[in-house]
């Protein structure tokens, strides 16, 4: 069974700290920092990354940025080694991080170490980061330029980038919601269409299997990396289901039965590529790039994953995602992205903001929607690429069915995480499917309960919720 990995707690991270960041930095995380400008270069080892320090560089001021994204690695070397040649007063320190992210940050602030800068963190982590002052707003920084390119106002989601009336980061461009990624040489070559309905699934993955005689099967999962939460959650909500009653304010996991009982028949037909139950995205996304699978499900990220990180050897194509009675009847969630945080103990929050409102440019954005590192939030920005440069990240852009769904109640249940129960349930070895939900739906609103009564959380409500439109209705935040 998979265990879920849990952000340490913030009194732990104090405590372990020291130790922590000075042995992370012998554990070979990838990082990357441009050249500065000219002078001797110095190389120190901070928090877990490599980083340079720039000798002829010390009369400007040094922000340090931490970033856990590796995909526009390329591009924003190039972006923050411009900044360098280019500003008078600041240098830019960079560092990518890819282990342990939360964590490292948590260590950081609470040993004063953090970084001036960092990418967006979101779910129950950025509520942490909120609750702990590790964050701080940036509305007294936000200039009118800065919030007609992204704008601002439009883009404020509770719990995700905002709480109350405070921003905590902008989001300047968006992933989209999860697709179906498919083999077209297999298909065409079968004469198969990518199914309409979740229940024509395993038909058109045993036929793929068996035609592939061992050399490729109907589908592939990472079931070590999140596979539900891939494209079978988002499945879901374009069937109208999701894990949170927003109507009723309670955990109801009951919709996702007919997507376990399907998943868990594919593995009993033997048409998900071997491994599969306990695969990483990474090889599983080799599999699918080299032709020995023909179904891979993910989100907008794999446009430049299969065209640059590893390189399909295949024709591939982007379907939408199947639903329960092929009619959509729910909104998929997509996720607001490339945005930046300040360390509420920066102590240059100043030239922080400077660099966030650099990184938020219309030139800086220009290049990194066009190169296809993500899609634009901004009809400003839309407006302004030129989407024939976006290569494959065009096949995910302009679904009309996407949008941000209010952030549900953060809880801790006992047991596992729901995602981990779910996929465990789709496994042919694994617990009763209705035993599984049934649990679920105890063990969560169980926490919810509790939580709400200790003032931990709040009872989201939404009496006018619409599937096909969720964040249109009126949120009410209850402590009962």
């Amino acid at each position: 069974m998979r265990k879920t990995k849990r952000l340490a707690a913030m009194g732990l991270a104090c405590m372990m700290a020291a130790s922590a960041l000075s042995a992370c930095g012998a554990k070979g995380t990838e990082q990357t920092t441009p050249a500065a400008t000219g002078g001797g270069e110095e190389k120190t080892t901070a928090a877990g990354g490599e980083t340079k320090k720039d000798s002829a560089s010390s009369d400007k001021v040094k922000i340090t940025i931490w970033t856990d994204n590796r995909h526009d690695l390329e591009y924003m070397n190039k972006v923050v080694d411009e900044f360098n040649k280019t500003n008078d007063h600041i240098v830019l320190d960079y560092v990518v991080q890819t282990e342990n992210y939360e964590n490292l940050l948590s260590m950081a602030a609470n040993s004063g170490q953090s970084p001036d800068i960092f990418s967006q963190i979101n779910g129950d982590d950025f509520r942490n980061f909120v609750d702990n002052g590790i964050i701080q707003p940036l509305n007294d920084y936000l200039t009118d330029d800065f919030k007609k390119v992204n704008e601002v106002d439009q883009h404020l989601y509770e719990g995700c980038n905002v709480v109350g009336d405070k921003i905590y980061w902008v989001p300047c461009g968006k992933r989209s919601g999860s697709r179906i990624i498919y083999n077209k040489d297999i298909f065409d070559k079968l004469g198969l269409e990518v199914p309409k309905k979740v229940s024509d699934l395993p038909e058109i993955a045993k036929k793929i299997t068996e035609a592939g005689a061992g050399d490729y099967y109907g589908i592939i999962f990472p079931g070590a990396s999140g596979p539900f939460e891939r494209w079978l959650e988002h499945s879901a909500e374009m069937s109208g289901v999701t894990l949170y009653n927003y109507k009723e304010g309670k955990f109801d996991f009951t919709g996702f039965k007919p997507y376990l009982e399907t998943v868990r028949q594919m593995f009993q037909d033997e048409s998900v590529f071997p491994g599969s139950a306990s695969i990483k995205i990474d090889p599983a996304r080799v599999q699918f790039a080299e032709g020995h699978a023909a179904i891979h499900g993910n989100a907008s990220q794999e446009a430049t994953v299969l065209t640059e990180q590893f390189p399909a050897k295949i024709q591939w194509g982007v379907a939408q995602l199947p639903t329960l009675d092929g009619e959509i009847k729910g909104a998929e969630a997509c996720s607001p992205n490339t945005g930046w945080m300040m360390s509420a103990f920066t102590e240059h929050p100043k030239e922080a903001w400077e660099v966030i409102e650099y990184f938020g440019s219309e030139n800086v954005l220009k290049g990194y929607l066009e190169g296809g590192y993500s899609l634009p939030i901004s009809k400003y920005m839309e407006d302004k690429i030129d989407k024939s440069k976006t290569g494959r990240m065009a096949d995910f852009a302009g679904a009309d069915y996407e949008a941000v769904y209010p952030v549900v109640p953060s809880v801790t249940p006992d047991g596992e995480n729901y995602r981990d129960a779910l996929w465990n349930a789709c496994l042919p070895e694994g617990p009763s499917i209705d035993e599984t939900i049934a649990k679920l739906n105890q063990t969560y609103n169980d926490a919810l309960e509790k939580e709400v009564k200790m003032g931990k959380t709040k009872r989201v409500v939404i009496k006018d919720f619409d599937p096909l439109h969720p964040s249109a209705g009126t949120v009410e935040y209850l402590d009962k």
